[in-house]
C-alpha cells in the first residue's frame, strides 16, 4: 500500500482564519480536470483541528488531525487521507470494535481513506455502476449485502468487503448530473481499526459541489 508524497503547502491568514493552499499535480487521468488551488479552512472542534477541504474533483469534506490529505493523485481522480503518525508495526484485532470502544485507537500502517472520481457516461445509478465495475468497486458478491440510502443528496449504496490483503468500507454515489461516480473507501487490515469510525465521521460531512 503506497501513498505518494504530499504536495507543497502554503499557509496564510484571512479574516482571522488560517488557510492552507495545496498545489495539485495534474496528470493524465480518467477524470481529468484543470488544475487549480485547493484551500483548507481551519477551525477548532473537540478532539482536534477540523479542516474543510474542497477538491477540484467536485466535492468537499471535513477531516480532523492527525489525518493529512495527499493530493498528489488528484489529477488522476483520487484524494488520499491518512494518518502520517502510524508506525511500521501493525497493532490490530480481528474482532469488530463497538463504536464507543477504546479499541478504536488501534491502527495499521496501511490504513487510509480514499475518494476517487470515475466517469459515468451512461449515467448508471450507484448500484448499477458498482455491479458493472467490480474491480473499482469491490462489489462483486455483495448484491444481497449492501445498503441503499440518500447520501450527500444523491441515491447511494454502501457496503463492506474483504480482499486478499485488506478490507474496506465503501460508499458509491453519483454526481449531481450523473456523469461521474464517486467511490469513498476506508481501507484497513483489521475490522476494529480506528480508520473505520473516522471514515464514518468524515463521510457524514461529505458534500458534492458539482
Amino acid at each position: 500500500m503506497k501513498v505518494s508524497k504530499l504536495a507543497p503547502l502554503q499557509a496564510f491568514f484571512y479574516s482571522g482564519f488560517l488557510s492552507v493552499t495545496i498545489a495539485g499535480i495534474a496528470q493524465a487521468a480518467p477524470t481529468q480536470t484543470a488544475p487549480k488551488p485547493t484551500v483548507y479552512a481551519v477551525g477548532q472542534e473537540t478532539g482536534g483541528t477540523l479542516r474543510t477541504y474542497q477538491s477540484q474533483l467536485g466535492f468537499r469534506f471535513d477531516v480532523k488531525a492527525p489525518y493529512s490529505i495527499d493530493t498528489s493523485q488528484e489529477g488522476q481522480g483520487t484524494i488520499v487521507v491518512r494518518n502520517p503518525d502510524l508506525e511500521n508495526a501493525a497493532v490490530g484485532s480481528d474482532e469488530p470494535a463497538p463504536v464507543d470502544s477504546n479499541v478504536q485507537s488501534q491502527s495499521s500502517p496501511g490504513d487510509r481513506i480514499t475518494i476517487t472520481r470515475y466517469e459515468n457516461p451512461n449515467r448508471l445509478n450507484a448500484r448499477q455502476w458498482a455491479e458493472q465495475n467490480p474491480t473499482q468497486s469491490f462489489f462483486d458478491g455483495r448484491q444481497s449485502d449492501y445498503r441503499s440510502y440518500s447520501f450527500a443528496g444523491q441515491p447511494a449504496v454502501s457496503y463492506s468487503w474483504c480482499g486478499n490483503s485488506n478490507c474496506g468500507d465503501n460508499v458509491v454515489v453519483p454526481s449531481r448530473d450523473g456523469r461521474s461516480i464517486f467511490v469513498l473507501s476506508a481501507l484497513y487490515e483489521y475490522p476494529g481499526n480506528a480508520v473505520r469510525w473516522d471514515f464514518k465521521r468524515m463521510v457524514g460531512r461529505f458534500r458534492l459541489t458539482q
